[in-house]
């Protein structure tokens, strides 16, 4: 995409929802120098990911859907305290409790996301 697209490396955002939402944690871990800001929806990471996102201080907004039976709310804690105990202080973590596994149509028709991402850079 860069090559074909006018980019600005240094705003790269990685996205996902569901299973996708995982891959999110899982590549942006791998890879935390590529992307300015992760946006893992509906997608827990697992705590065995979180030290390279917790040592790069990558910012991380988590979505979760309070009636999610597919993903549970309490899937997130471990993962998220993870990053809590290592010291990582920029993740922010939503739970629309009144949303499903469907709660990424809202979130990725909310503006917020999208100011928030804008407003992360490497």
């Amino acid at each position: 995409m860069e090559s074909d697209f006018d980019t600005d490396a240094k705003r790269v955002y990685l996205s996902g929802l569901s299973y996708g939402g995982y891959g999110t944690w899982y590549l942006g871990s791998k890879r935390p120098d590529r992307f300015a800001a992760l946006n893992p929806v509906v997608g827990y990471g697992h705590p065995d990911l979180t030290e390279p996102l917790a040592a790069s201080r990558k910012p991380l907004w988590v979505f979760a859907g309070g009636r999610d039976s597919a993903v549970r709310v309490e899937y997130f804690y471990p993962g998220l305290q993870q990053l809590e105990a290592f010291g990582h202080e920029d993740v922010r973590f939503t739970i629309h409790a009144d949303q499903g596994h469907d709660t990424w149509r809202r979130i990725y028709a909310s503006k917020d996301l999208y100011e928030w991402l804008l407003k992360q850079s490497l």
